[in-house]
């Protein structure tokens, strides 16, 4: 008798175990499941071009424990003392708001090396000293610059040219409407072949390119805001725009020597 009832009670119990291992599997499996459904894009990624590219190096970063990385979005600070400096922070309030740091906001000084840059960890307090001022995102590049499908766009300066190109196939596919579709369907674009970015230094004409692959999706890289270019250092960081199975990378690019260019940040 008492076999049977420890019979009777495992049997409930190893099926309740059993449901909510199928539904731990599904929660786990389905996020994935829609990412190839909705084809979510895998991001921009570099091949070394011809002998007289721009060369890409791997960006340096102090990383603190517990804080924010320097991307996806993040604010360039510079002053104009000699040399110029430049801050990299990601979390930073706008006291002009009454918008306060966040929690885990960190800020980092960005220090030329020989072959590109590294992200140097400093306390936030210094990147809000008297001389020290946030660069407006069009003050170096139009506002709109690498945030389309297809894109062409120079800094203000004249030396940089940012345009992104699309070779490959385009379809019009049905889709559920709505955030759950389930409310009507609607027309949606998809696109199929590779996306180009290159970066050009003007003056030079040598160029950088990094290359999306597109398979059946509506969805793609907007580096906008994760260009950063530093024209006193002449250097272009790019915060998140490569990427590495899903995973945000740091590079550095060193622009060659050319004729000195004022630009509103230099001022």
């Amino acid at each position: 008798m008492i076999r049977s009832a420890s019979r009777s009670v495992s049997r409930p119990v190893n099926r309740l175990l059993s449901r909510l291992l199928r539904l731990l599997c599904l929660a786990v499996g389905l996020p994935v499941a829609l990412g190839h459904a909705q084809g979510l894009p895998e991001g921009f990624r570099w091949a070394p071009g011809p002998a007289n590219a721009l060369a890409l190096s791997a960006l340096e970063i102090e990383q603190q424990p517990g804080r924010l990385q320097p991307w996806p979005s993040t604010s360039l600070l510079y002053n104009g003392a000699q040399p110029p400096a430049y801050w990299i922070t990601a979390g930073m309030g706008v006291a002009r708001l009454g918008i306060d740091d966040h929690p885990l906001a960190t800020a980092w000084r960005v220090e030329a090396t020989a072959s590109g840059a590294r992200l140097v960890h400093v306390p936030m307090a210094d990147v809000k000293a008297p001389d020290v001022r946030v660069v407006q995102h069009s003050e170096l590049l139009p506002m709109t610059c690498a945030s389309g499908f297809t894109d062409d766009c120079t800094s203000i300066d004249g030396v940089l040219r940012i345009h992104t190109t699309f070779e490959g196939k385009k379809r019009t596919r049905t889709v559920g409407g709505g955030f759950y579709g389930t409310e009507g369907t609607i027309q949606q674009d998809v696109y199929t072949g590779t996306r180009t970015l290159t970066i050009t230094h003007q003056p030079t004409g040598r160029s950088l390119q990094l290359t999306e692959r597109l398979r059946d999706t509506p969805a793609y890289t907007a580096p906008q805001t994760a260009i950063r270019y530093l024209p006193s250092l002449r250097r272009v960081l790019l915060l998140g725009v490569v990427k590495d199975r899903g995973m945000p990378l740091g590079y550095c690019v060193v622009l060659p020597e050319a004729t000195a260019h004022t630009t509103a940040a230099q001022r």
